[in-house]
């Protein structure tokens, strides 16, 4: 008898290849945009470096901080400058499609082979809640002015 008995121990034959992907999860360009909207261009910057970081293009790091910065220096001074009757919300539209389209002209190709590839994407909740924490980090800053004193100006 010709019996060919399996072990029950062994683990099932399986092509795994296409199953498992070596690349780490990205975010997407939604995900850029809502973090801008929510906590300033810094927010989407620091999803942009971190995705540039992960598809090996580090060198273009640190022009997405500097576009990024030069964003938000551009949009307070513009709100400082103009009246108050003047409307906030096309400064924070301007800013956020302009970050959409600075994702998308740096890694909308990248990102297309990623998902192709099987990829992972963070969660945009993630995203959100990085923006949020920029937002909280900036008003942090602006109003670090109440809680410590200036200098005297006799040093």
């Amino acid at each position: 008898m010709d019996v060919q008995q399996s072990n029950p121990f062994q683990p099932p034959q399986a092509d795994l290849q296409q199953a498992t992907t070596n690349q780490s999860p990205l975010y997407s360009v939604a995900g850029v945009g809502l973090a801008t909207f929510i906590g300033t261009p810094l927010a989407g910057a620091w999803l942009l470096a971190h995705n540039l970081q992960l598809l090996g293009k580090a060198d273009r790091v640190a022009m997405v901080w500097g576009i990024s910065v030069f964003l938000l220096v551009v949009t307070l001074v513009l709100a400082f400058v103009l009246p108050e009757e003047v409307p906030a919300m096309p400064f924070a539209i301007a800013q956020l499609m302009a970050m959409i389209m600075f994702a998308k002209s740096l890694m909308e190709a990248d990102l297309k082979q990623h998902a192709e590839a099987g990829g992972a994407f963070l969660s945009n909740w993630r995203a959100a809640g990085i923006g949020l924490m920029f937002t909280l980090g900036l008003a942090a800053l602006m109003f670090a002015e109440n809680v410590f004193p200036p200098l005297p100006s006799e040093l």
